[in-house]
């Protein structure tokens, strides 16, 4: 049973090991064992996932989400109801092209909110992929080919992408070099500073001039910083550059209850940005 012309997905998702996602990535091409005892490989719609994620998955740590473009799909995708009757679930009859995965995100922050067709065509434009310990969707764009006495490059550039389905925030984390942001499109976003000292700011992004949104703004070194889309949108494309450079080494993740004790007045935005689940440093050599 195909869904109907208005009601059609956007993306689909499959449940799997962050392992074997990462081999699909290499390989191009990604094989479910049911692929092979039933024919075809198990997707879900997005109110489908947690319901899914619950009944085969329940305990299991590591789990990821690939979040497909079903219009990018090479084997035959149907809309089929399981043996046991209830509501259909799509099928892809064929190997999964990994080239029609265009996020892969972490299953324990996926919400089950259906991706927006305007986020699924950002998505499948940029190929963004996710920084280590925020998860935040990114593409570096310009890595200067000029470097400091200290290894560093002179300067980069990266766009970003915040969106509410599948979820994309930025944690609380401070760098060693001033970040400067530009808001490039979409919905506006809010950006969280809390500064040595105890002072916090929020600064609201975006190209609306009139509603006082700021397209540019520089977040000083040193300075807790996070980000995410304003309540009620769907997408924000961003972007950060820095001089001297972007490395991983320069990275450092705030622990939630060590920002809420010197923060308590910021505890609600604290907590709901710890998508860092404790990791303070980027894996060593990451951006260097």
């Amino acid at each position: 049973m195909e869904p109907s012309a208005d009601t059609r997905d956007s993306c689909i998702f499959h449940i799997t090991t962050r392992e074997a996602a990462e081999a699909a990535r290499t390989s191009g091409e990604y094989r479910a064992a049911s692929l092979d005892s039933e024919g075809f490989v198990h997707f879900s719609r997005a109110r489908q996932v947690p319901g899914t994620a619950a009944r085969f998955y329940a305990g299991r740590k590591g789990l990821v989400v690939l979040v497909t473009d079903p219009t990018l799909l090479d084997a035959p995708l149907r809309y089929e109801v399981p043996s046991g009757g209830g509501e259909a679930y799509p099928h892809l009859h064929g190997p999964l092209n990994f080239d029609a995965v265009i996020d892969v995100a972490e299953l324990d922050r996926f919400s089950g909110e259906p991706v927006h067709a305007d986020t699924a065509a950002a998505l499948r434009h940029f190929r963004f992929g996710r920084l280590p310990v925020e998860g935040t969707l990114y593409q570096s764009t310009w890595r200067s080919p000029l470097s400091r006495e200290d290894g560093r490059p002179a300067g980069t550039a990266m766009l970003g992408l915040y969106a509410e389905s599948p979820e994309s925030v930025s944690c609380f984390h401070r760098l060693r070099s001033d970040e400067v942001w530009h808001a490039c499109g979409g919905d506006p976003f809010a950006l969280y500073l809390l500064c040595p000292g105890g002072r916090t700011e929020e600064i609201l992004m975006g190209t609306d001039l009139a509603r006082g949104q700021r397209p540019q703004f520089v977040v000083p070194a040193g300075c807790w910083q996070a980000g995410c889309l304003v309540p009620g949108g769907r997408y924000a494309l961003f972007g950060c550059t820095m001089a001297p450079g972007f490395t991983g080494a320069g990275f450092e993740a705030g622990l939630a209850d060590e920002l809420v004790a010197r923060y308590p007045d910021r505890e609600a935005i604290i907590r709901r940005l710890s998508t860092n689940d404790g990791q303070r440093l980027m894996p060593d050599g990451f951006s260097e």
